[in-house]
């Protein structure tokens, strides 16, 4: 019979969420947390599909708000504000019949409404800041939180509350990630092969949602170079479900060409931890939850960071990696065969020399913060009231 545990039949809510980056360190956490006492862990978050998919795996309770983001605001106002106002209505009136124990806020527009209406409850508030430059939500909503834990030493906050000492206290977690991720971390360092003897296994992530401009990079190197690269090379490759059939068709026409090319294709992959372990080359957009299972992963990476987002966080991640030794960075341009060229150079640098993936996998695994799901909860566990 386990012990009495302070979490015993008290309700957790993770607020936020809308990509696999906000939801996954989540669900580490809930999962930490779910193993060390009786709890109700519950998402208040979106109704967009990969959300849905995400959270129904994990068995855990789900409430989508009809939230509206910030970037589309000048584009409809109207929509926006009464999107929002509908999903602050719906959150709050959640949030007040469930009377959750301590709210934990992921990022994203949806976590806005629960964490502001937790904070009027006087509820104990954790955040969860993935990248390093502060999220626009986040950064709403600092000074109503109790702790932030942050996943980069080096995170720029733009706040005089947090420069001043003040509320709230900021820890250094790490970024969570699942267990699976962490026991690869626990793992013998990965044996890295010499592409001309065993399989050489390249795997493109673009994240949960794909990312076009990668996917294009991909298809154009492998069609102008692929004679080129090892005999035994497998290309496993995550599109996102917008582009998965264009890509299917690509592969089909690649391999039509040179039969000798293995392909793993999918728009989303449910546990990439098998395919971490066995990936010599990684090519992947720099969101930082894929980059916290990368490094503890030791994955060799080339990282192509998103134009687009927010506070340029994709860039200053890859950045991050790239200074301490970690990662190699290829620049998104506005010409896509501009892009694929740079990404073809890169590739052929590293296939062809062990030793500096070798030297980059060691690097990544430095940067890994495996326990920060247990770190997280141990601050949870400490606001938790009795």
């Amino acid at each position: 019979m386990s012990s009495p545990s302070i979490l015993d039949g008290k309700s957790i809510v993770f607020a936020g969420g809308g990509t696999g980056g906000h939801l996954l360190p989540g669900m580490a956490v809930a999962a930490e947390l779910a193993s060390r006492g009786d709890c109700r862990i519950s998402f208040v978050g979106t109704n967009r599909p990969v959300e849905q998919q995400i959270i129904a795996r994990s068995g855990f309770e789900h409430i989508d708000l009809p939230t509206y983001p910030l970037k589309a605001m000048f584009r409809n106002p109207f929509r926006f504000f009464v999107n929002n106002f509908r999903a602050y209505w719906k959150g709050r009136t959640w949030l007040r019949e469930n009377d959750p124990a301590l709210v934990v806020g992921l990022g994203g527009m949806a976590s806005v409404p629960v964490i502001m209406e937790a904070s009027l409850m006087k509820l104990p508030i954790v955040l969860l800041e993935q990248n390093i430059v502060c999220g626009k939500a986040n950064h709403f909503l600092l000074g109503r939180a109790d702790v932030i834990c942050s996943s980069f030493p080096d995170t720029i906050w733009s706040s005089s509350q947090i420069e001043a000492g003040q509320k709230p206290r900021v820890v250094v977690t790490g970024n969570p990630v699942r267990t699976q991720i962490r026991q690869l971390a626990e793992s013998a360092n990965q044996i890295l092969s010499d592409p001309a003897e065993d399989e050489f296994v390249i795997l493109v992530l673009g994240g949960s949602q794909g990312a076009l401009a990668v996917n294009s990079a991909v298809i154009s190197l492998l069609e102008r170079s692929l004679d080129q690269l090892p005999e035994t090379i497998q290309v496993v490759h995550q599109t996102g479900e917008n582009d998965f059939s264009r890509l299917e068709k690509a592969y089909e026409r690649i391999w039509n060409s040179v039969p000798r090319l293995k392909v793993t294709v999918k728009p989303f992959f449910e546990d990439l931890s098998e395919w971490y372990a066995r990936a010599h080359l990684v090519i992947s957009r720099s969101g930082a939850t894929t980059l916290a299972e990368l490094a503890c992963a030791g994955c060799p990476t080339i990282l192509i960071p998103y134009p687009g987002s927010v506070n340029e966080h994709q860039l200053l991640n890859a950045r991050y990696f790239a200074e301490h030794g970690a990662a190699v960075i290829v620049e998104q341009c506005s010409e896509p065969e501009q892009t694929a060229r740079q990404l073809q150079e890169a590739v052929f640098k590293l296939v062809f020399d062990a030793e500096q993936r070798g030297q980059m996998a060691t690097r990544m695994r430095q940067l890994a913060l495996p326990d920060a799901a247990k770190r997280v909860a141990d601050e949870i566990m400490d606001l938790m009231p009795a």
